[in-house]
């Protein structure tokens, strides 16, 4: 399924939970064109990026909330980036499966960390994966890390 035709289920779905399945009541709480929001979920007009950000926050919805499969869960939280630690980023990266792309906020330091294991050859990013999986076991507390 292509990212527009998830957005536009999802936008179906918000108007059929949150709405009563009434299009003209969504239009009236977000202010949104009926014509346009109409043409969105008959496919006929593209449902890009910016269009899916404004019809989130329209909506007071999580960002990526339209992006995210119906056989998926959705985000449920709405990001606050004001309240992020200074210096932190909004980046778009890849999740488990290449063609979904999730938006998250990164430190520079999260995001330097990020940049060496993608330049690391096989070798590298195993060491680091093994590091981070001991860490993670020790913060939980486990002292179980993952040992070959």
């Amino acid at each position: 399924m292509e990212i527009q035709d998830i957005r536009r289920a999802r936008l179906a779905q918000l108007i059929d939970e949150r709405y009563e399945g009434s299009q003209a009541r969504y239009i009236d709480e977000t202010g949104e064109n009926q014509g346009e929001i109409s043409a969105l979920l008959r496919t006929k007009k593209s449902f890009g990026e910016r269009k899916a950000r404004k019809l989130e926050a329209k909506s007071n919805l999580p960002i990526g909330w339209l992006d995210t499969p119906i056989d998926r869960p959705a985000p449920t939280k709405v990001g606050e980036p004001e309240k992020l630690e200074q210096g932190a980023r909004l980046r778009i990266v890849e999740t488990v499966e290449p063609q979904w792309m999730a938006l998250v906020y990164v430190s520079q330091r999260e995001l330097e960390l990020l940049t060496h294991y993608r330049q690391a050859g096989d070798t590298g990013k195993g060491l680091v994966e093994l590091a981070a999986a001991s860490a993670a076991d020790n913060e939980l507390g486990t002292g179980s890390a993952h040992q070959s």
